[in-house]
Parts: structure tokens; C-alpha cells; sequence
């Protein structure tokens, strides 16, 4: 198996996957994420991409957007960003109207989310947006735990 295959990972069927590599050649599957960390490469992707979402931390300036595209970040100006952290808990803002994979629709609202361990604000905005875009989140109480 190689690194870099996304083929590699087609035998089974999961609910979804994560994978890291920096080569897609084919994308066997559907309700697809592509995550980004915004730098000046993924205006080479966007314009063949089949993603039905790109995921992109902290966008630069240069980066042409698409209407399947959502930033994440810090910023006030993301489409979800963290609103507020404490030791084990962040509140993670969703700024704008975002449609998950099967099209149900997300209002602007905050969700506390309580974390089992330390990560990292992009780790933790990339898991919270994934689990969000495939409707894994509880939209009646607003809280989520990672």
C-alpha cells in the first residue's frame, strides 16, 4: 500500500475516512472533504476537485474561493471559528449558513465543545467541521465532545 494512494483505502465501505497525502489521483467515493491549510497550492486542486466540501485553515489572500468551500480559523471573518477557550472546553462559532453533505442546513449558532484531551485549534476546528459537514453534531443542545 502505498502513502500517497486514495485507492489504497477503497476495499471498505466506512461512514467516512480521513486521509492524509499530498497526491490524488482519484476519489472513489462520494460525500467527499478535503482539508487545507491554506497555503498557495490548493488553487492547483480547486479547479479539477470533485470534493463536495474544501475545509481551508486560515485562507490567504490569493486563494480563490468556491461556493463548496469554508474557511476555518481564528478569524472573525471564518465561516467557523473559535469563539472562546478554556482548559478542556472551546465554543466554536458557526458564522454563517452551512449545508452538511446531505444538504440539511446549519444556522449561525455556538456549540460548546468539551475535549477528552489537549489538541491543537486546527485539529480541533478540522474534527469539529468534518463531524459537522456529515451531521454528527447535536443541533438541539449545541454541544459536542472530542
Amino acid at each position: 500500500m502505498s502513502k500517497d494512494s486514495v485507492l489504497d483505502f477503497s476495499a471498505v465501505p466506512p461512514e467516512f475516512l480521513v486521509f492524509c497525502t499530498d497526491n490524488i489521483r482519484e476519489i472513489p467515493a462520494e460525500k467527499t472533504i478535503l482539508l487545507s491549510d491554506g497555503s498557495a497550492n490548493l488553487p492547483r486542486v480547486v479547479p479539477s476537485n470533485r470534493f463536495d466540501r474544501i475545509l481551508v485553515f486560515e485562507p490567504t489572500e490569493n486563494i480563490e474561493t468556491t461556493e463548496n468551500m469554508l474557511s476555518v480559523g481564528l478569524s472573525r471573518h471564518s465561516t467557523i471559528s473559535i469563539a472562546s477557550a478554556e482548559s478542556n472546553m472551546l465554543h466554536i462559532s458557526v458564522q454563517s449558513v452551512v449545508r452538511t453533505l446531505d444538504g440539511a442546513q446549519i444556522l449561525p449558532c455556538e456549540y460548546s465543545v468539551t475535549l477528552s484531551r489537549p489538541f491543537d485549534s486546527r485539529t480541533a476546528l478540522y474534527a469539529f467541521s468534518v463531524l459537522l459537514l456529515c451531521g454528527k453534531t447535536d443541533a438541539k443542545s449545541l454541544k459536542l465532545r472530542l
